[in-house]
């Protein structure tokens, strides 16, 4: 992270899972140093990588929220806490339990609210309606809408996961596939010009 913010001017957001610990005070421990890397803004989650048990206990999550609201107010940092409600990603797409899940995160100390895996505009709207005047980060990719239609919806923050990942390896695929089936390589016309990169990168 440390390398990261150093080597670009614009504000770096980290997706910190779930703080990288389960109890409250290791993640405030880890939200500490984050926030000694100069990040601009963190999020928590309430997964908990147990299929069985997907969503830590709702009181537990809260606890981990405040913990990390209190590092980071700690080092009178300014950095953006991002609250999320992981349901829709492990399967509990219950909205009025994502939203209650939101609202006690936006009263333990997150400064934006983010359920990933909303898509619809009625989901959205409910969501941004029900954490107002606290900002919404939305998933994009999943909603199919543009950041005008996002925007008109309410949403003030948008993230794109790892679709730009997944755009590039689509590219990839596509090439090698051409290779290896075809024999020829017209797919490679559509990489982006080498100068330009190194231009980018330099």
């Amino acid at each position: 992270l440390t390398a990261l913010c150093g080597a670009v001017d614009l504000p770096v957001n980290a997706d910190f899972e779930g703080g990288f610990a389960h109890k409250p005070e290791k993640v405030a421990a880890n939200v500490a140093r984050a926030v000694n890397t100069g990040v601009a803004g963190l999020s928590i989650e309430d997964s908990t990588g147990d299929v069985a048990n997907p969503l830590y206990e709702r009181a537990f999550a809260i606890e981990r929220i405040k913990a990390a609201r209190s590092a980071i107010d700690a080092d009178n940092s300014g950095v953006l806490l991002v609250g999320r409600c992981e349901g829709f990603l492990v399967g509990q797409t219950d909205l009025n339990m994502v939203i209650d899940r939101l609202n006690a995160y936006s009263e333990a100390g997150a400064d934006c609210l983010y359920a990933p895996g909303i898509k619809t505009r009625e989901q959205i709207s409910a969501v941004v309606t029900a954490v107002h005047p606290k900002p919404v980060n939305l998933l994009i990719g999943a909603s199919g809408l543009s950041v005008a239609e996002a925007a008109d919806l309410g949403v003030r923050r948008i993230s794109v996961g790892g679709s730009l990942a997944r755009t590039a390896w689509g590219g990839f695929m596509r090439a090698a596939r051409e290779i290896a089936e075809k024999g020829s390589f017209t797919e490679l016309g559509n990489g982006y010009p080498g100068g330009e990169l190194n231009k980018m990168f330099s």
